[in-house]
């Protein structure tokens, strides 16, 4: 039971840093002339940082199995994204991006959940 609650935590964690970091690169997009190709890469690079932290944390608390911990948590993370983007759009699609996700997420699971356990 601790362990859920340690793993609610560190995706609310998670899923607020997503929230204000995507907030402050849509106002960035909006008021610059930064060219819209950037978008994505913006996006992989909060999905990546989100997931760092939010392993980071849970591996801290956990402070066993990093590795196994972080990368579990990375895909629970796009797992839940997907889910709700599948609500949202009442469709399930799967395409390469998702898998680019899924894999961003993953990698940086893991290296979060290696610093979480060796902090």
């Amino acid at each position: 039971m601790v362990k859920i609650k340690n793993y609610m935590f560190s995706l609310l964690i998670t899923f607020l840093i997503s929230i204000v970091l995507l907030g402050l690169s849509a106002t960035i997009f909006a008021y610059t002339n930064i060219n819209d190709n950037y978008l994505q890469t913006f996006v992989f690079g909060i999905i990546m940082i989100s997931v760092l932290v939010g392993a980071t944390i849970l591996a801290k608390k956990v402070k066993e199995k990093g590795l196994l911990i972080g990368g579990i948590f990375g895909f629970v993370y796009v797992l839940i994204i997907f889910a709700i983007t599948s609500i949202a759009y009442t469709s399930f699609v799967f395409s390469n991006t998702l898998l680019l996700y899924l894999a961003i997420s993953v990698v940086a699971g893991v290296i979060g959940g290696i610093i979480g356990v060796n902090i």
